[in-house]
């Protein structure tokens, strides 16, 4: 068995620890609140691109044109969700 002293030292140790990992815990909720909500400005950007330009298109200048509606579509929805790019 640990004495006294020896676990009083250990627990002195490993506090830093503990409390850097439940500061990490907490932290883990919004981390996935915000993929989730890049997530969806990611479909809803790839969905605005798809439906100016179609699934594949030859024309290059259709698919700069789409680029520029997704970029734009991505962008509005997260500033609309209040994240930084």
């Amino acid at each position: 068995m640990l004495s006294k002293r020896m676990r009083t030292l250990l627990g002195i140790a490993l506090l830093p620890f503990l409390a850097t990992s439940l500061a990490a815990q907490q932290a883990a909720p919004k981390m996935d609140k915000t993929r989730a909500a890049r997530a969806e400005c990611f479909r809803q950007a790839n969905a605005a691109a798809q439906s100016q330009v179609g699934i594949a298109s030859a024309n290059p200048a259709a698919a700069a044109e789409g680029n520029a509606i997704g970029a734009d579509t991505y962008y509005a929805c997260i500033r609309k969700a209040g994240l930084r790019r």
